[in-house]
């Protein structure tokens, strides 16, 4: 019954513009006291008792996940519904998915599920020998993902093959992170670790004095690693060096998000942190605190949009923390951060989903929602995808989603080295 919903909401998008006669959901007087406009907004077909528990944005498409595994892959630029499945089982928390080309790729505590991402049609399922603890990143090429066991993997896309592995020491939570061709590695034992991607050449090693479960961060300054040490350590990229350590007043979950000049960090004892990113020239490392903020959204040249504990969006100055405005935003829990886009993107556990952007942007017409839901050379993309992969285009096309075994099993030669050294692969 909620998959029939969902395409009936599919075609009225493509002959109304969204939220037309709705209610809307953030008063638009005090979005537009703060520069705002109201994008998008709508009210997913939640069946009764379903609610909404994660939300991610990748690239340009969010994954809103319901508390009985179900997750609804929403066009983040039209706020058009693409699809709807069954991902993970009720009670799982779903885990951040990752791209590679067309493909959305989740992982479950034993499986590897990937989709179309635009169509939802289901491309391979298969069972994994480890139990996971991390969610997966993609190059395009590789899967790279943790286990509970201590071990680090690397499979292969395409023919689901493992490439490598490794050794770390503790379970791996923590989610890596791909900054060009290297790979970094964090573990609840605390250990950092360098690699190329490719073949888990060894780069360097470092170590925290705490777990390390938040997910890893990387851009131009450097990697962030968050840490249950009470700590935010900036690493240099190419030799571990520490080139600055934050202390907070409670122990660290949550990655940062970050811009250019600013790190936001997230520690329950003190908010919302603004910290100085820059490692050379910073007297004051920690630029303000925000006790009500919760997440970041997304910044300008002048301000920090931030989702506050108590449900309201904060506008905030970026050189002193002074909340200017102040925008109601009751029942909105889970942010969406973007902080190179100027969009605001925000969830609720009843299923609304809200999109703000600065006034004067050109709103989505139809044609775009046409594009979102059926993009141009779809059937021709998938037909090369198809040749690309060996197979016919019909069984390329057919929905795999069936919980059987596709390609080869994962293992096989590849052996567990100690450390990311060997630079050999799987040997």
């Amino acid at each position: 019954m909620i998959l029939q919903r969902v395409c009936l909401w599919g075609l009225v998008a493509l002959t109304v513009p969204p939220a037309v006669g709705q209610a809307d959901l953030i008063p638009a007087q005090t979005l537009h006291e703060a520069g705002l406009v109201k994008f998008w907004q709508l009210r997913l077909p939640l069946e009764r008792n379903q609610r909404l528990r994660d939300a991610y944005l990748v690239n340009d498409q969010i994954y809103l996940a319901t508390q009985d595994g179900y997750v609804f892959a929403v066009h983040a630029d039209t706020g058009a519904i693409r699809w709807l499945r069954p991902v993970t089982r009720s009670g799982y928390r779903l885990k951040r998915p990752c791209h590679a080309g067309r493909r959305v790729i989740f992982v479950t505590p034993t499986t590897v599920l990937q989709l179309d991402r635009v169509l939802g049609k289901g491309i391979a399922q298969y069972e994994l020998r480890f139990a996971v603890g991390s969610s997966a990143v993609s190059d395009g090429f590789n899967l790279y993902l943790g286990g509970i066991n201590g071990r680090f993997y690397a499979l292969d896309v395409w023919e689901h093959m493992e490439q490598w592995k490794a050794g770390m020491r503790g379970a791996i939570t923590s989610t890596p992170t791909l900054y060009k061709e290297f790979l970094f590695v964090g573990s609840d034992g605390g250990d950092i670790s360098a690699c190329v991607a490719a073949n888990k050449r060894y780069r360097w090693r470092t170590a925290v004095s705490g777990p390390v479960a938040a997910d890893l961060v990387a851009d131009a300054n450097g990697l962030y690693v968050a840490s249950q040490d009470q700590s935010l350590y900036l690493f240099d990229l190419n030799y571990g060096r520490t080139r600055w350590r934050t202390r907070f007043s409670g122990p660290l979950y949550e990655p940062p998000v970050l811009t250019p000049e600013l790190a936001f960090q997230f520690c329950a004892d003190d908010g919302l942190v603004a910290v100085n990113a820059a490692w050379v020239g910073v007297e004051k490392r920690v630029r303000w605190i925000l006790p009500r903020g919760r997440q970041l959204l997304t910044v300008d040249k002048r301000f920090a949009y931030v989702l506050s504990r108590d449900e309201s969006i904060l506008v905030v100055r970026l050189d002193d923390g002074q909340v200017v405005h102040e925008i109601p935003a009751a029942g909105f829990t889970m942010a969406m951060p973007a902080p190179a886009g100027a969009t605001l993107w925000m969830a609720g556990a009843d299923g609304r989903v809200f999109c703000a952007r600065p006034r004067g942007v050109p709103f989505a017409r139809r044609d775009d929602l046409r594009r979102a839901l059926l993009p141009p050379g779809t059937q021709a993309e998938a037909g090369e995808a198809a040749a690309e992969a060996g197979k016919p285009a019909e069984e390329q096309a057919e929905d795999y989603l069936r919980g059987r075994q596709i390609g080869r099993p994962v293992g096989g030669k590849s052996k567990v080295s100690k450390q990311f050294e060997s630079g050999t692969g799987g040997e």
